[in-house]
């Protein structure tokens, strides 16, 4: 039988403090606790099928407003051409533009370099000793995570 619209409005609630939690750093035995789960592997299952249904619930919105961006810019672009073969310079520049636009959002983009600095360099390292931190607390999470997965 399905559940009620009560129902399903109280699962996604302790889902959403689960998620939440989580994300604060709270233990998988914390979360049980705390939101009354059987065990610390079914706060666990919960919030990974929560985030598993975010992350689908949010890649189709984004790549059907990637394809809706790219069409605006086919359009541009053929409105401009006729004028480009002609030799037009503003409409070139502008079809160069347009051209860069289609290419950064298919992730076409050659890297850049990027001068060398000692400011550089120190946010790299402070960006090291961050993930350092990050993976650490992972590691940490991970021995107490009941189904071995952060």
């Amino acid at each position: 039988m399905p559940a009620s619209k009560a129902q399903q409005t109280q699962v996604a609630e302790r889902r959403r403090a689960a998620v939440q939690l989580r994300i604060a750093g709270t233990s998988w035995a914390d979360i049980a606790r705390q939101l009354d789960y059987d065990s610390k592997a079914s706060a666990y299952t919960d919030v990974r099928r929560a985030l598993e249904r975010a992350v689908t619930k949010l890649a189709v919105p984004l790549e059907i407003h990637r394809e809706l961006m790219l069409q605006r810019l086919d359009t541009m672009l053929n409105a401009l051409w006729p004028a480009v073969l002609t030799g037009d310079t503003k409409a070139i520049d502008s079809a160069g533009r347009l051209l860069d636009r289609y290419m950064n959002l298919l992730g076409l983009q050659a890297p850049q370099r990027h001068e060398l600095t000692l400011e550089v360099l120190d946010a790299a390292l402070v960006e090291v000793e961050q993930q350092l931190a990050l993976a650490r607390s992972e590691a940490a999470a991970a021995s107490e995570d009941p189904a071995g997965e952060a």
